[in-house]
């Protein structure tokens, strides 16, 4: 198990070296940390490799690439409802975790990509369009076919 201090180093880094990227929007304090928190604990429940390299251009939206398919974790204080942004659905599932101080990670369901490609946009507070599925409508964690 990768200790949350080795976490936090790891997305600190990964903070910095994106820190000037015009694509980069730290949408609220420790959002590296919480994100890749969530990936190492799905990659300890699901036995997976989780991948900890500092990459100048990001994943590309994939975090796991499994028999079932790619997946992508997204992670939130305030996991309401699976975002992801229009025009940047890669991954074949998006798992939805929360995240609470201090350091825990709950998986609470995902979705397949290619519905939340077709699925009604709106924006963010922030500006930024994204396909929203609310919490409700996520297939339970415990299904994910791995």
């Amino acid at each position: 198990m990768l200790s949350a201090e080795t976490v936090r180093i790891i997305s600190q880094q990964r903070e910095k070296l994106h820190h000037d990227d015009a694509s980069s929007r730290p949408l609220s304090k420790d959002y590296e940390y919480i994100g890749l928190l969530g990936e190492v604990r799905f990659s300890e429940l699901y036995n997976l490799s989780v991948d900890l390299t500092i990459k100048p251009k990001g994943d590309k939206g994939v975090d796991f690439y499994t028999p079932i398919g790619t997946i992508d974790v997204k992670t939130a204080q305030k996991p309401y409802n699976l975002l992801v942004e229009h025009n940047k659905v890669v991954a074949d599932i998006y798992v939805l975790c929360s995240y609470t101080p201090p350091d825990i990670i709950r998986f609470l369901g995902w979705y397949y990509g290619e519905l939340i490609s077709i699925s009604p946009t709106s924006y963010s507070i922030y500006g930024i369009l994204n396909h929203s599925i609310p919490i409700h409508k996520l297939y339970l964690p415990i299904t994910l076919p791995l």
